[in-house]
């Protein structure tokens, strides 16, 4: 009875600790994560504002996750030569995959890290040049003289198609505003060195996320150009500056030209990004 009691312990102490291991090693076990890049459908300044396309450019991907057991996860996706993303309303998106360890994660945050695209330093001086034409334009007392305002209008063009053929900023947007039976073609560049952090939700609202290695995860980034445009007005986009490229005109909001409805729209960017978990 003595030896069948030590063997009964011995086996229950194998299971124990075979078990205690399986377990452990199963928090360091992968999930497939797949994050797909959206736009928000909601229509932009009362549908006044259409978006075409946003084009990203990102440096790399963070994850910080805290997890309840398993300790916590510090991954990074780099994307060395740069990773062009073009998403639009009309598209399902693009979707990225991650391998990330399983677990309860109360939070988990994707740090997108965009890419400037340094061929912007070239454009800077033909910025101000044009800028100290446009201010001697504006305090000119002679309305009359309208062929000043058209090669203003004309060089602006130039240096709008430049920043499309050539630069590949953080983030391009490119929209239509339609007012007045008049269409205007938006275009929106960012180009400051910038990290968007966004914590994930579950469908619930709440940051407690589970990736379970047994079920399929992912996950809905969605951009958000109804909230960006939402303090702005077709009265705020009609009084900007336009460009003239072949007969039509664009409204090119950067931190240089037309910079105060820039900078209230790129304050609402990244605040406005959301991230949902197996919704």
């Amino acid at each position: 009875m003595k030896k069948k009691s030590i063997w009964t312990e011995v086996i229950l102490i194998s299971l124990f600790l075979l078990t205690g291991g399986c377990q452990k090693e199963d928090y360091t076990l992968p999930v497939d994560f797949r994050m797909n890049f959206s736009v928000s459908e909601t229509p932009v300044m009362q549908g006044a504002l259409t978006i075409d396309n946003i084009t990203l450019s990102l440096k790399s991907i963070d994850i910080h996750g805290y997890r309840e057991t398993g300790g916590d996860v510090f991954l990074t996706r780099d994307f060395n030569s740069g990773n062009k993303i073009e998403i639009s309303p009309s598209s399902s998106g693009k979707t990225i995959q991650f391998d990330i360890p399983q677990g309860v994660y109360n939070p988990i945050m994707f740090s997108l890290v965009y890419q400037p695209d340094g061929n912007e330093i070239d454009l800077i001086d033909d910025i101000e040049e044009w800028y100290e034409e446009f201010e001697e334009e504006d305090d000119d007392d002679d309305d009359d003289d309208d062929d000043d305002l058209d090669e203003l209008q004309e060089e602006l063009g130039e240096i709008i198609e430049d920043y499309l053929e050539n630069i590949e900023p953080c983030i391009m947007v490119k929209a239509k505003f339609v007012n007045n039976l008049t269409t205007k073609y938006v275009i929106l560049a960012v180009n400051d060195p910038l990290t968007f952090k966004i914590i994930s939700k579950n469908i619930n609202g709440q940051s407690e996320v589970i990736l379970d290695r047994n079920n399929i995860n992912n996950g809905n980034l969605i951009f958000d150009p109804s909230y960006w445009f939402s303090i702005i007005t077709p009265k705020i986009l009609n009084d900007a500056f336009i460009g003239v490229i072949d007969g039509k005109k664009y409204i090119f909001l950067n931190k240089y030209v037309n910079s105060k409805i820039y900078n209230s729209i790129f304050n609402r960017m990244e605040e406005s990004t959301s991230l949902i978990i197996n919704e």
